[in-house]
């Protein structure tokens, strides 16, 4: 790419004749009712919504048409039936945009012939349109109606003898539904799944043994309660949430110029751990994630929660879809909402339109990020702290050299920065793939500008009143029109234009570019007296003045100097300033930043720090991206919550609008914060949730299997403080939790079978496999070899010798992602992961088999085994190990079988492990190691009952 000012320009007409052509060839002339569909949503809907719903939409409808549901169209306005389906030439709809009688629609423009193409194509296959969304207007009364989106209730728990609430309300759908229960688990099964759902792990032989012989009425509860006091409960469930978060120790794919791991992301992980165990409200927990750097009352460390905005992908810099990753990450995380998907026009289903996702885009985009140190015990390392201030120092004396240097190109340009505000479309926004030259006119100042000028003219700033009403005539009638304007600000005399601006429009001028020229002259005039003034202070050893003398030249001065001015970088890190330098300066500025980081990442003793959000201090009022295209920008929106869930939204009043965005989440009135973080550990637990989409809980969301238990449930669970501890034990020590797995062979179970197959209605326990981390954690558990020792840097998961850590600790890499974790449905971290999936492949048994994790566990486990003298009492250490009981005279027999078996080869010699350096050897195991891997392998060391 060359110099960005010769470059810029985009290939409008190709990418239109190819698109055209595309829809010509692929989309056949009588559409499947899916494609049909589909089309419409893709292309009719937006296109309706941007060019005719002004006009024609529920507010307002010219000529009595009305276009926002397929029966309006049909019945028309009164020029009669606009839409006739099947019919092209009888449907005027069709007649009015391709401007052929009377009417021409719409009338600021004609549509391009692509978007005529689809809308006869349309027509012609009978204009599908969804009846799920019977209007363009997303915001029905029916939408809103939505179960998820009414305020909780707390209903009354059904009388049913004996049972708790939770029991109480599933019993009563069953017995509704001619259903039973299933009988209690038996103790051994139980414990296991009570020590696996809360705290990840597998109990001990001796807490097994201890718990079946406890006949104490409150023996379970004591069980349950002394889980949830573990630290290990706070390292289990931050796992559960990181997926929410999608967390990475790594930035993803950064083209080399910088850092790409995050110095900040496992003090997030730690702070996750530490929230959970302390049991902190979940309203605080989201609050502090969201708004950290604004909570006056905050502890110490605390400012690491903001992990949850910043520890996603870098996307190569680009900030649309850094706003877009934090916009879906808090929607969906906490509220079940898909509010990305209003990105690019209004939200398909859900009564989102797309100036909501702005308004909350302006949230997002008023702020800037910093990296912040956190305190911590440990004694400082005096060798650490003087390279990191030397290196810190370096980067920081540059960064002021560069932002001064950019600064000042600016504003001596600031003519030719005004001039590009009338060829906007020449300059592209921010990417990655931007080569900028020093005197190339930088993109990102051209955007300031226009941010600047468009604030100005909603503010009626004096200096540009006259600006924009010059820049209000056509270019066409501009020299007709010009003199009425001239006088108009001649008149003026409330003193709402700035003198020295209203002084040079005494004569009229004959063209736009007149008045650039104006105003450049006096904008250049005005900094040639302030650096006058600077030099004279230097000069005389005086100390450098704070502003012009004059007033009215002050005020033209601020234009251009001081925070907000349009021509200054903003004091922040290069991270979001990159592209207010040209390429060469910001790769040097990436690299003293990478040196900083890089210092901390490598440290020997772990220090924290945190990436957090702080407000500008002017916010930016966003503008909606028609379509989604960044190069289309549509009207001004107000920072405000979302409209669904507030009943009358009023605009954010304090900075960004961000801790009031925050506020409104953690909020008891809010319809969907608790339903959700209910719903996620129902379906943690039970490995289903009551709402079967735990992140979309909009209209496409399948109803709640138990309505009533999810708001019961939620208001008790708001009512206590927002205690998730409270909200598990509530519901492991249900009689529904502790039912068993397993099917019962009577009458009712084979009923219950037939006609609930999947245990939607929760007529028994569902079964399921180990998650990645429970099982390489218990490999390490059942040997005694799983280490207590919490937080820290992250190690890596499949070096050898392996670490004998959990697996939460363990280094997640968004771009060298490893493949055993694939394998096994890990959490893909570059997108928000609500449920894992739950696949079985082979590579699955071919990494039991083979993977050197899984032999060295092996042996450690034969180890353990063969210290017993007696072979029987080894083959029982190793059940006791690994499933928590002895095994039955028949597993005895056959492992005594494997065992003997396998000390000798098929030349019926003893079989050695030999010692070399070559693989194979390595992986050799011994018989006891062998009975020990088959173990490891089997489905009742893997599933949990």
């Amino acid at each position: 790419m060359g110099k960005l000012k010769c470059s810029g320009e985009r290939r409008q007409g190709a990418v239109s004749v190819w698109a055209f052509v595309s829809v010509v060839l692929l989309m056949p002339r009588v559409m499947a009712d899916d494609d049909g569909l589909h089309f419409f949503e893709k292309e009719i809907r937006p296109l309706l919504i941007q060019k005719c719903s002004r006009c024609h939409g529920a507010e307002k409808q010219k000529g009595g048409l009305r276009i926002d549901s397929r029966e309006a169209l049909r019945r028309g306005g009164q020029s009669g039936p606009a839409l006739v389906p099947g019919d092209i030439e009888g449907s005027l709809l069709l007649g009015a945009v391709r401007r052929q009688g009377e009417l021409k629609m719409p009338p600021d423009g004609k549509l391009s012939a692509r978007e005529i193409d689809v809308l006869e194509r349309w027509v012609q296959s009978g204009a599908p349109w969804p009846a799920v969304v019977a209007s363009l207007s997303t915001r029905t009364a029916a939408s809103l109606d939505h179960w998820a989106f009414r305020s909780v209730q707390n209903p009354p728990v059904p009388v049913v003898e004996g049972a708790d609430p939770i029991d109480a309300f599933v019993r009563a759908r069953l017995f509704a539904e001619g259903l039973q229960p299933s009988p209690l688990a038996d103790r051994r099964a139980l414990i296991r799944r009570a020590s696996y759902t809360l705290v990840g792990l597998p109990p001990s032989p001796k807490a097994v043994e201890a718990f079946v012989n406890d006949r104490r009425p409150d023996a379970y509860t004591r069980l349950v309660d002394r889980l949830l006091q573990s630290s290990q409960y706070g390292e289990h469930w931050a796992r559960r949430w990181l997926d929410v978060a999608r967390y990475s120790d790594t930035k993803g794919y950064v083209y080399s110029r910088e850092e790409r791991f995050w110095v900040h992301a496992w003090a997030y992980r730690d702070w996750v751990v530490r929230s959970l165990n302390a049991d902190m409200p979940y309203d605080r927990f989201l609050l502090l994630q969201l708004a950290a750097d604004q909570v006056d009352d905050r502890d110490d460390g605390d400012l690491a929660a903001m992990g949850f905005l910043t520890v996603g992908r870098r996307f190569l810099g680009v900030t649309r879809e850094i706003i877009d990753d934090r916009i879906d990450v808090v929607s969906r995380g906490t509220m079940a909402l898909t509010v990305s998907c209003a990105r690019c026009h209004d939200h398909k289903y859900d009564p989102i339109e797309t100036a909501d996702y702005y308004a909350l885009y302006g949230v997002f985009d008023s702020c800037s990020e910093r990296v912040v140190r956190l305190p911590h015990a440990e004694k400082p390392d005096r060798a650490f702290e003087e390279e990191l201030a030397t290196r810190q120092e370096t980067l920081r004396s540059e960064m002021a050299v560069s932002r001064k240097q950019s600064s000042d190109r600016v504003r001596d340009r600031v003519g030719d920065y005004l001039r590009t505000q009338t060829r906007l479309d020449e300059f592209p926004p921010k990417g990655f793939d931007q080569l900028l030259q020093p005197d190339d006119l930088l993109p990102a100042f051209v955007r300031r500008w226009e941010d600047y000028l468009r604030r100005a003219k909603r503010q009626r700033d004096p200096i540009f009143v006259p600006w924009h009403a010059y820049a209000a005539l056509p270019v066409e009638s501009f020299a007709t029109k010009t003199h009425a304007v001239t006088r108009a600000l001649s008149a003026e005399n409330s003193g709402e234009i700035h003198p020295m601006i209203k002084e040079l429009f005494r004569v009229a001028p004959v063209r736009f570019d007149e008045v650039i020229e104006r105003y450049e002259r006096v904008l250049l005039g005005v900094s040639a007296t302030w650096k006058k003034a600077l030099e004279t202070a230097s000069d005389s050893g005086s100390p450098p003045p704070a502003k012009l003398a004059d007033p009215a030249s002050e005020s033209l001065r601020r234009v251009l100097y001081g925070e907000g001015a349009p021509c200054e970088v903003p004091d922040e890190p290069i991270v979001t300033t990159e592209y207010f330098f040209d390429t060469r300066r910001t790769e040097k500025m990436w690299k003293l930043q990478g040196e900083v980081d890089r210092w901390i990442i490598k440290a020997k003793a772990p220090v924290p720090f945190a990436t957090v959000l702080m407000d500008r201090s002017i916010p930016t009022q966003a503008r909606i991206f028609r379509r989604g295209d960044p190069t289309l920008q549509g009207a001004e929106v107000e920072r405000q919550f979302l409209p669904l869930l507030s009943e009358a939204p009023l605009p954010f009043e304090h900075g960004s609008g961000r801790l009031e965005f925050a506020g409104a989440i953690a909020s008891a009135k809010n319809a969907l914060t608790a339903r959700v973080i209910v719903n996620r550990i129902w379906a943690h637990h039970f490995g289903r949730g009551l709402v079967t989409t735990p992140s979309d809980f909009g209209l496409r969301a399948e109803a709640p299997s138990h309505p009533l238990l999810l708001d019961w449930l939620a208001t008790r669970f708001v009512a206590e403080g927002w205690s998730l501890k409270k909200l598990h034990r509530q519901i492991v020590l249900s009689e529904t939790f502790r039912q068993a797995s397993v099917a019962p062979t009577d009458e009712f179970g084979r009923a219950a079978l037939a006609q609930d197959p999947v245990n939607r209605l929760l007529w028994r326990m569902n079964p399921r496999r180990l998650t990645f981390e429970e099982f390489r954690d218990s490999m390490f558990a059942v040997t005694n070899d799983l280490s207590p020792r919490m937080g820290g840097k992250p190690f890596d998961l499949f070096s050898e010798p392996f670490a004998n850590r959990r697996t939460l600790y363990g280094l997640v890499d968004r771009q060298f992602f490893p493949t055993a974790l694939r394998t096994f449905d890990f959490a893909n971290p570059d997108l928000h992961i609500p449920q894992r999936r739950e696949t079985t492949v082979p590579q699955q048994a071919l990494f039991f088999m083979n993977h050197p994790m899984v032999l060295d566990r092996a042996r450690a486990l034969a180890a353990v085994a063969e210290k017993a003298s007696v072979l029987d009492s080894g083959i029982t250490v190793l059940f006791q190990c690994v499933y928590q009981r002895d095994p039955t005279e028949v597993e005895i027999a056959e492992s005594r079988q494997l065992i003997e078996a396998a000390e000798v080869g098929d030349d019926g010699r003893p079989q050695t492990t030999v010692a070399g350096t070559e693989r194979a050897a390595t992986l050799r195991l011994n018989s006891w190691a062998q009975l020990a891997q088959l173990l490891l392998c089997s489905n009742e060391f893997l599933f949990i009952d």
